[in-house]
């Protein structure tokens, strides 16, 4: 088999990957196959943060529609800076500016986001006839986010995708088609210096809660599950079957694990269909033991 999911997610810590935080985290991705054959990279990306006391990540699916010569786009590049930039904005929330993970959460790191891409944009200063093509070439992606700290967690999203929370989906594909950096085409500087949002192009607050409340989480671009592996026992059994009672806190390699008890089983069940179509990653906690 020609596709293996691996380790193509930008990873950052300053603490030595160590964490307070009681949970274990893996994340993997995988081009689609049919992005293989249409000579298209893979346009998800994942960023994850590991800190002493916050472990937070997010994933990106670029936007394939596009204007280039092959009617696609190139948004491996918008991917890549929304997942590496939802990550570094809400470390910058929650240690520089020290914004609760509160109802002001939310708004204030929309805020950031658009000054970060009209910053951007403005770096690449595009004539005003190919503005929107590179706007959709190089920036437009989902994007979903999580934070978790020793007392909190907060989980927010923008655009379709699966996130899975204690073992209850939470269903996106209400939100299809949905891109944060379209605010781009026509936002605007309001009196009191905040940019205007678009209120169908803002993020979506999916659940904040106490963090001892919280036993797994999943998030994935919506390559990677489909109805059959959700109804599989190996999907639930690998992802959320109780406590992790053999891990420490923080990054734990479970490549090889993966492989064997999810993957090998998935495609067996697939048989001859084809599976991922689509590009397909995912960000995976799971709480850990006391020790």
């Amino acid at each position: 088999m020609g596709f293996l999911f691996d380790y193509q997610i930008n990873y950052y810590s300053d603490s030595k990957h160590e964490t307070l935080v009681p949970f274990s985290v893996f994340a993997l991705t995988q081009q689609g196959l049919d992005h293989q054959t249409m000579n298209i990279g893979n346009q998800d990306s994942g960023s994850l943060y590991v800190g002493k006391k916050t472990i937070t990540g997010a994933l990106a699916d670029g936007c394939t529609s596009g204007e280039n010569l092959n009617g696609k786009s190139a948004n491996q590049v918008g991917a890549h800076i929304g997942s590496y930039l939802a990550v570094r904005i809400t470390r910058k929330l929650l240690f520089k500016k020290h914004i609760q993970l509160n109802e002001g959460f939310l708004p204030a790191f929309e805020q950031e986001l658009i000054l970060n891409y009209k910053k951007l944009l403005n770096a690449l200063s595009p004539w005003q006839f190919e503005k929107d093509s590179v706007i959709r070439n190089l920036f437009l992606t989902t994007i979903i986010f999580f934070v978790i700290t020793e007392d909190e967690y907060f989980i927010a999203s923008c655009g379709e995708g699966d996130v899975i929370i204690n073992n209850v989906h939470k269903d996106l594909n209400i939100h299809s088609g949905k891109y944060f950096a379209s605010n781009l085409r026509d936002t605007q500087r309001l009196e009191d210096g905040k940019y205007s949002i678009k209120p169908n192009l803002g993020f979506n607050l999916i659940e904040h809660g106490r963090t001892t409340d919280l036993n797994n989480l999943l998030i994935a671009t919506d390559g990677f599950l489909d109805n059959d592996i959700k109804e599989n026992s190996v999907f639930h059994k690998f992802f959320f079957n109780g406590i992790d009672q053999n891990s420490s806190s923080g990054f734990k390699d479970r490549r090889t694990e993966f492989r064997r008890d999810f993957l090998t089983p998935v495609l067996q069940m697939k048989g001859s269909r084809i599976w991922p179509h689509d590009d397909a990653t995912f960000i995976s906690l799971k709480r850990i033991a006391k020790t």
